[in-house]
């Protein structure tokens, strides 16, 4: 079949379907006439389905459902795509609906980064046709950098995350508006629990544990040999499996590059220090993991000093990793950090008293007070009570700010000294007030 006939099947069959329903996502977005939007983030956590929520809000605006070309470059029916073939695509659309021709269109190309050389023709068409483009790619091959330099200022990028706690509820069909009642209290804290086990991933939310583990598992074996191995070219292969499951045992810890390095030598690999901090841009590159410098006002103190490090799912990591729900207090820091990366304009740090103390995140916004955040399982243990909140009140002193919080999994008070407040919260109601 002519590649014409095959765009026109694709494309007929979209608009004759309906547009699935999903759980909506709680992103904002802008569509900028002058910018290609693109979507970037790990793998499998609904980019595309945010794709069909932007065409649904233009659809519920007025759109005809016909101005919308919908293309996913993974269909198996279009087989080697060179970017050639993508103006016979545009072709192939106008000769369906030749009427468009006078009117603005909607493109969406997912997964534009199985077609090389994309980048001209989506510039061509930016800059010469009465169209809005959005873009999605795997994480692999389509990074924000990568489209930056590709585009030239002509994008704005969004980033997709698993499901929030927030858009987790949503999912189950809780209102997280709606918690004052006893029930609706008990069924939010039950869906933390839930939560907090199974992450954020939409396909494995509503599948038994089995079969969460081995998807998720999936997962992490295609941001292992898709995402580091193959796209960096990396030959160790035994090397960069140790280096990914360190990461992923240690959730919300520092990462000693020096200490690593020694124990790597220790049992015979080969490596040096700098493939272990490219091993971690890598990392981050591909959305798997994120990193949080300590705050200090010289660069020359936040490159000596270590780096924490934060999974893009805590669930992907218990999955993965066996015992690892005995460390909640770390887990449930990951999920904190989850929580403020998601906000826009947020600069996070951990801090360090001047007793050493470690502040787990301190938060800055332009125009906004800074915040302190500790986190830990719980405050029950008389030691851990004393441990977290002195820590906090030090921060609060040295840094001159009137309050802190104090995360913990299910635990509300607040504590007062000498005009400054530290509030005690529980996670999941913190995340959805915040």
């Amino acid at each position: 079949m002519p590649l014409t006939d095959v765009f026109k099947e694709i494309i007929s069959d979209f608009h004759a379907r309906p547009l699935p329903s999903l759980t909506p996502r709680s992103l904002s977005y802008e569509i900028v006439p002058s910018k290609v939007m693109t979507v970037t983030g790990v793998r499998r956590s609904g980019k595309t389905s945010f794709l069909f929520q932007i065409m649904s809000s233009l659809m519920e605006k007025g759109l005809s459902k016909e101005n919308i070309l919908f293309m996913n470059f993974e269909d198996e029916r279009l087989g080697e795509i060179k970017a050639a073939d993508l103006g016979i695509l545009l072709e192939a659309y106008y000769e369906l609906y030749p009427s468009k021709k006078n009117e603005r269109i909607h493109i969406f190309l997912d997964e534009i980064q199985n077609v090389t050389g994309w980048e001209k023709f989506v510039r061509r068409v930016h800059d010469g046709e009465n169209a809005q483009i959005y873009l999605t790619g795997s994480s692999a091959k389509l990074l924000s950098l990568e489209i930056a330099t590709a585009l030239r200022g002509r994008s704005i990028n969004y980033e997709i995350f698993p499901f929030s706690f927030q858009e987790f509820l949503r999912h189950r069909s809780i209102d997280p508006e709606k918690r004052s009642g006893s029930a609706t209290r008990a069924s939010v804290k039950n869906a933390f629990q839930n939560y907090f086990v199974r992450g954020g991933f939409p396909e494995v939310l509503d599948v038994s544990i089995d079969a969460w583990q081995k998807i998720l598992q999936d997962y992490l074996q295609l941001i292992l040999y898709k995402d580091l191995i193959e796209r960096h070219g990396l030959k160790n292969h035994s090397l960069v499996k140790y280096f990914l499951k360190h990461m992923l045992q240690n959730p919300a810890c520092p990462l000693s590059i020096h200490k690593l390095y020694r124990d790597l030598r220790s049992q015979g690999f080969r490596v040096s220090k700098d493939a272990l901090h490219q091993y971690g841009g890598y990392l981050e590159d591909a959305y798997t993991f994120f990193s949080v410098p300590i705050f200090s006002e010289s660069l020359r103190v936040q490159q000596v000093h270590y780096k924490k490090w934060y999974c893009i799912d805590a669930g992907l990591a218990q999955a993965c990793i066996f015992g690892l729900m005995e460390k909640r207090g770390a887990l449930l820091e990951n999920l904190v950090y989850l929580h403020l990366r998601q906000r826009d304009g947020y600069e996070i740090y951990y801090y360090l008293t001047k007793s050493r103390q470690e502040i787990d995140f301190l938060v800055i916004r332009r125009g906004v007070s800074p915040a302190v955040i500790q986190v830990t399982d719980n405050v029950e243990h008389p030691a851990t009570r004393q441990r977290e909140t002195e820590a906090l009140f030090q921060a609060m002193e040295e840094l001159k700010i009137p309050k802190a919080l104090l995360i913990t999994k299910d635990s509300r008070e607040e504590m007062k000294r000498s005009g400054r407040t530290i509030k005690i919260v529980p996670f999941w109601e913190w995340s959805l007030e915040d």
